[in-house]
């Protein structure tokens, strides 16, 4: 078998290169969790939903998940999407906030409340994943609340879960 030439060798060191940045193999990236359920797990509602409901509109449900771009300019069937459109019913707004991973010091910069305590209609927030998560609260239940989101799973469908208190901020927009 015959040995690369050191022009050969040059070349992808210079392909290497261009591609990464760097002359040597990067290491991949750490795996992500494929959805929020796979970081926090997914535990049925203690309680039935009784704040909101899937009432996230059809021009946005009824289409592929991340095919259009909603009032507040986001995808639609994401967990921001889903949250924008409810805080809007409620006269408030959330446009522009980006990745849920932001919208705790978004909130903060536009003078909403965010604290560590949960209430019914509030939004439940974390940083944790690539993007974050952001959820409607329901109820609360002690060391837990029910929350109502979408794409959860990763499959962009509306879900109602109970999630652990202390693993979300809460961003007030109302009450």
């Amino acid at each position: 078998m015959r040995r690369p030439s050191r022009a050969v060798l040059t070349l992808a060191a210079l392909f290497a290169f261009a591609v990464t940045g760097t002359t040597t193999a990067a290491a991949a990236p750490a795996a992500q969790p494929v959805s929020m359920a796979a970081e926090y797990g997914t535990v049925p509602a203690s309680a039935t939903a009784g704040t909101i409901g899937d009432i996230y509109p059809a021009k946005w449900r009824n289409v592929p998940q991340d095919s259009v771009i909603d009032d507040w300019n986001m995808y639609n069937r994401e967990c921001v999407s889903w949250a924008a459109f409810t805080i809007a019913r409620h006269g408030k707004s959330a446009a522009n906030y980006g990745d849920a991973k932001y919208w705790d010091d978004n909130a903060r910069n536009n003078g909403f409340r965010v604290d560590n305590t949960p209430t019914a209609g509030s939004i439940a927030q974390t940083d944790n994943g690539r993007y974050g998560h952001v959820a409607i609260v329901d109820s609360v239940h002690g060391d837990t609340v029910t929350v109502e989101d979408y794409n959860w799973t990763g499959d962009g469908h509306y879900l109602v879960h109970d999630v652990k208190t202390a693993a979300f901020r809460y961003i007030h927009f109302y009450g």
